[in-house]
């Protein structure tokens, strides 16, 4: 599992320029869900999600200052219940006294748990910065403790892979590595594949910026992402992102000889995700937050002994990952609460039938003061914002993938507008009562965070 990759800035999923051949690798031996969603476009909510098979309105990790409690039940404690050696090497990003989870123990280190993140309130508003994004400035050819924690992240992997003790009990190992999260630094070889014309620069419609949503004029106002940027600054920036997804790249195929090199290689599962995307200043944005298909879809391959090579186009997300994983070491489903749904018949037929035809993803932090989700179904994306009067976009995807159009307000369109947002209606039940039990959840942590301090319970 990466951190902030989106799924179309790689080879596989069709970029024109990214370089990712072991990607591509996996590709032509294994499945490639084409239209794979994480869940929210947040770190520790996106991967709560995916640890415990639950959408984030169901198992509460609003944010990224919100701990899960150790008694919720994770994929890797089954796979320990059922015989497994199941361990975790780097980041996980779940925030607490417990980083683990039902890991046994962390091969290397998280180092985005070192330094707690701001804590936010809905009820505070939305804080302006005042200062232009600091990573912008500062892209360019270098290293960073990301950079070193990767390395490590795969010295103790590749070391994990070829103990000899591994071939005597099944195991699971969850590589979790920083890249491509900015900063954006990235040694030499990479970043000059890419600076400073092998690049795509973001080229939205004359006057898009001014339809922004509220939700993105608030993430722009936020995180200071509303600056008029040196055009050069912005090429090193998008060539060290780029040149971070090949050094990704590259540790991916480093891990996947080792399984062959130690003899493992055939009777391994290999799962490629990320717990979200990325903007590269696409709609005025960098980082993630949003529902653009760069910040909200990310890749979903998987290789294994008995699964067929192919694509899949039905939408899926990575709480799917809870039941596949579970499913494919022969666990009892109906043991388990999750809200996913597997993917082991469509690994072994490419049957897509039984999979949902749609896809939900939700946000619930900070640059926003109300619940706000998204539904993808077939041509049409919908994104919600809770409010007295709801704020709508409507997207058709087939006609207008860069989501430049919003098309709530014709009048043709209300149908599958009620469609999707009543499945999102039907999973959160009343969004004003939600809202008021996030904003208490958020009230409660600021006053035990101001009595025991940053950092020591979360």
């Amino acid at each position: 599992m990466s951190d902030e990759h989106s799924a179309q800035y790689s080879s596989v999923y069709g970029h024109p320029i990214i370089k990712t051949p072991n990607m591509d690798k996996i590709a032509k031996q294994g499945m490639t869900f084409t239209n794979n969603f994480c869940n929210s476009p947040l770190c520790v909510p996106s991967r709560a999600s995916f640890m415990t098979g639950q959408y984030v309105s169901n198992n509460e990790i609003w944010d990224n200052t919100k701990s899960m409690p150790s008694d919720k039940i994770t994929w890797p404690y089954i796979l320990r219940k059922n015989g497994y050696d199941a361990v975790l090497s780097g980041k996980m990003h779940l925030i607490g006294q417990d980083n683990l989870h039902g890991f046994e123990r962390n091969l290397s280190y998280d180092p985005h748990i070192d330094e707690p993140l701001p804590h936010y309130s809905w009820e505070e508003g939305i804080t302006k910065s005042t200062q232009p994004w600091n990573h912008i400035e500062e892209a360019g050819v270098g290293t960073s403790p990301m950079i070193e924690a990767d390395n490590k992240i795969e010295k103790e992997s590749l070391s994990f892979l070829s103990d000899k003790n591994r071939h005597d009990n099944p195991f699971a190992l969850c590589v979790g590595f920083i890249a491509p999260h900015f900063p954006f630094k990235v040694p030499e070889k990479y970043f000059n594949q890419y600076f400073p014309d092998n690049i795509v620069m973001p080229d939205p419609p004359k006057g898009h910026l001014s339809q922004l949503s509220n939700h993105s004029n608030r993430l722009r106002e936020m995180f200071g992402l509303d600056h008029e940027w040196d055009e050069i600054q912005i090429r090193k920036s998008i060539a060290a992102y780029y040149g971070l997804c090949t050094f990704l790249d590259e540790k991916i195929g480093n891990l996947i000889n080792a399984l062959k090199n130690n003899n493992l290689f055939d009777n391994t599962i290999i799962i490629y995700t990320s717990d979200h995307g990325d903007m590269l200043g696409e709609h005025g944005l960098w980082r993630k937050m949003s529902f653009y298909d760069q910040s909200v879809r990310v890749p979903l391959q998987i290789l294994g002994p008995k699964f067929i090579m192919g694509k899949i186009d039905k939408p899926v997300s990575n709480l799917d990952l809870f039941p596949t994983i579970l499913d494919a070491a022969n666990i009892d489903l109906d043991q388990y609460e999750y809200d996913g749904q597997s993917l082991i018949r469509a690994l072994k037929n490419k049957d897509e039938d039984y999979l949902n035809d749609y896809v939900i993803s939700e946000y619930f932090a900070h640059g926003t003061e109300n619940p706000i989700g998204m539904v993808q179904k077939n041509d049409w994306k919908l994104i919600y914002e809770h409010g007295q009067i709801p704020k709508i976009e409507l997207f058709n995807i087939k006609n207008d993938p860069n989501e430049y159009y919003n098309l709530s307000e014709n009048p043709q369109n209300k149908k599958i507008i009620k469609e999707l947002s009543d499945k999102l209606i039907n999973l959160w039940g009343d969004p004003e009562k939600l809202r008021k039990k996030i904003i208490y959840d958020q009230n409660s942590r600021k006053i035990i965070r101001k009595l025991t301090g940053p950092g020591t319970l979360f």
